[in-house]
């Protein structure tokens, strides 16, 4: 039926009158109909939506099908499909054939999936409605949009059982989180793909069975059936691309990572110079980079992947740009921008129905909030992930366990920080610090809890683990064997620990971490007698820890140095101004000088909820204008530095 918004001259047609701009004048008049004069082909518009059902309703069907027969011939190009199709009676292979042809030049996923579906609908022949409705299947499972393939998927559950059909249903229950029948779906289509003529078939289910077998940690078989998507994609370049990302993830995972990057040396270095079209190899490039040690170039190549996924383009790995981001800004101490991301993570993943990356999403959102004692937003993120994790992959499982033990670690918890990194024991999910670390919170927490002989065979356990050699991992177990000497009162081998954690510290950018091996090496410090090499340590780790925000981590390294006799004066920290995580964003990214609608684009949200947030910062803050935003984030975190350089 007619939209909302059409040509003037179509409109005129669509009327029917003798003097159409007559009427045209008195409608307007009367209120009914609008003009916008700047557009280029004057459009028209009804002046509401419920004026524009009343006239939608009094036209007879015939009579609306010839009203649309003749806007179809007044207006250029794709303008006319949607008229021809709501003026079709029936299947037309004209119509059908113009609409794909639209299809695979449209520019959005959407859009190009929706002329699909309508296109298999006007088709006369039952193979090509099979064919064309596959195919805008097709498209959005290759965007992650499983919202519009579930709200499809009735019309393609009807269609002839094909290997075809069987590996996309097999990636949308990937998507979707059904895990208990992906394998069954994928190794289904894998046997019923004929490789002379369905090659690009077997690729994509070998593929994404490739990727589900990464969640399960399956990592030697991911590898196998990756090489197996690789083999069959023939000269498809984009099918090669898609296929070696679960290789290259497997491989990094398994502590593989140069040989994963090797993989990938085909992309430029830059990541800006990497084709649109390989976008996903830059998504894979990134979280390969975080697993070996290059959180930066990881932020610096999801960064650019997530500009484009903003800009429109069709990502298959949309949700793990955004987590995965989130987890490297962590690393490297922009934990303004991680709270960000991690908050568009979840909402993205939510919007599409993306079950199957709930519990990612919400636990890495729930980083930055539980270190900076964020406790309410910080507890819905476990909670969620929690929640997400009953039905979740192993992997899922494990992420959701490791931010309740970042959660609990924070408040000092130490008992609820055994109990949850007990799920990722249960479940054998032993994987080195970096990628995971539940082993390091449970010694840390075993350690606190005076239970040595239990830390004992737990760092034995972590020693076992095949060596990544990351000088990360290695500073972690040498900060973890520091630790536990120092409960030992084995100070001998707690210097010899720290000094070597501290040797490997130098070459890492990782704030975080490096505060915390501070800040433990001045508490051994302490019990060794050396109250100047103590106080020097925690404040150090103070400092860096204020400048993170990391407020109960800061509290920590405060009564440590009141139990060195050190004065510690009181320190009004960063204001924060009780800022909910949207207003902290929006907040950020005005004070930048961008405008709203910019703000709306980067955050992934509409205009007037930029507004929304925009008044509460305003209140909240003091202030009446945008301009006087900076000066009032620059005062407050001026403060902060200025408390932190007197402390030091």
């Amino acid at each position: 039926m007619l939209g909302r918004r059409c040509p003037l001259a179509a409109a005129a047609a669509l009327a029917g009158l003798a003097d159409p701009l007559s009427a045209l004048d008195e409608a307007a008049a009367a209120g009914l109909l609008v003009e916008d004069r700047a557009a280029p082909a004057a459009d028209i518009a009804f002046a509401h939506s419920l004026v524009h059902a009343a006239v939608r309703d009094a036209i007879s069907p015939s009579r609306a099908r010839g009203l649309h027969r003749a806007a179809a011939m007044l207006v250029p190009g794709t303008a006319a499909l949607s008229h021809r199709v709501a003026a079709a009676a029936g299947p037309e292979d004209s119509l059908a054939d113009d609409l794909e042809a639209a299809a695979r030049a449209a520019v959005t996923a959407g859009q190009a999936a929706a002329w699909l579906a309508q296109s298999a609908a006007a088709s006369t022949g039952r193979g090509d409605e099979e064919r064309r409705l596959l195919d805008a299947i097709a498209v959005l499972v290759g965007c992650s949009d499983v919202a519009g393939a579930l709200a499809l998927w009735p019309s393609v559950a009807q269609l002839s059982p094909s290997a075809r059909r069987s590996a996309l249903l097999g990636h949308l229950d990937l998507l979707c989180g059904r895990g208990s029948v992906v394998e069954a779906h994928l190794l289904e289509a894998w046997r019923a793909h004929d490789p002379d003529t369905e090659g690009q078939v077997g690729a994509a289910a070998a593929t994404s069975l490739s990727a589900y077998l990464v969640t399960l940690q399956r990592l030697e078989e991911a590898v196998l059936w990756g090489e197996r998507a690789i083999e069959a994609s023939g000269s498809d370049q984009g099918a090669r691309l898609y296929a070696l990302v679960p290789v290259a993830l497997a491989l990094a995972l398994a502590g593989r990572g140069r040989e994963a990057l090797a993989r990938l040396d085909a992309l430029p270095p830059v990541a800006v110079e990497v084709p649109r079209e390989a976008t996903d190899g830059l998504v894979i490039r990134g979280m390969c980079r975080l697993f070996t040690e290059d959180p930066a170039g990881a932020a610096a190549d999801l960064s650019v992947a997530v500009s484009r996924l903003q800009a429109g383009a069709s990502v298959r790995y949309a949700g793990r740009i955004l987590f995965y981001l989130t987890a490297a800004e962590y690393r490297i101490g922009a934990w303004d921008d991680a709270l960000l991301h991690g908050e568009l993570a979840v909402s993205l993943a939510h919007d599409t129905d993306r079950a199957g990356e709930f519990a990612f999403t919400h636990a890495y959102a729930a980083l930055v909030p539980a270190a900076r004692g964020d406790w309410q937003l910080a507890s819905a993120h476990v909670e969620a992930s929690r929640a997400a994790a009953r039905t979740a992959t192993a992997t899922g499982k494990t992420a959701a366990a490791i931010a309740g033990a970042e959660l609990a670690f924070a408040r000092g918890d130490l008992h609820e920080v055994l109990s949850s990194t007990a799920v990722a024991r249960d479940l054998a999910q032993v994987e080195f610090p970096g990628v995971a670390d539940w082993r390091a919170l449970e010694l840390d927490a075993l350690v606190g809890l005076g239970r040595l002989d239990n830390a004992d065979a737990a760092l034995a356990e972590l020693g076992a683990v095949p060596a990544s050699g990351l000088a990360s991992d290695a500073m972690i177990m040498a900060r973890l064997r520091g630790n536990l000497a120092v409960a030992r009162e084995d100070m001998d081998e707690a210097e010899e620990s720290f000094v070597r954690a501290g040797h490997l510290a130098q070459s890492l950018s990782l704030p975080f971490q490096i505060a915390m091996l501070e800040r433990d090496d001045g508490r051994g410090l302490r019990r060794a007698g050396d109250r100047q090499g103590a106080v020097a340590c925690l404040r150090k780790a103070r400092g860096q820890l204020a400048s993170l925000g990391a407020r109960p981590y800061v509290a920590a390294c405060e009564r440590e140095l009141q139990a060195c006799g050190a004065e510690v004066a009181p320190g009004a920290g960063q204001a924060r101004w009780n800022l909910t995580a949207s207003e902290a964003a929006v907040a950020r990214l005005v004070a930048t000088g961008r405008s709203n609608r910019e703000v709306a684009v980067e955050l992934f949200v509409s205009v007037k909820a930029v507004e929304f947030h925009l008044g509460h910062v305003f209140d909240k803050v003091g202030i009446r204008s945008r301009r006087a935003l900076p000066a009032r984030l620059a005062e407050a975190a001026g403060a902060a530095t200025g408390a932190t350089a007197r402390r030091s």
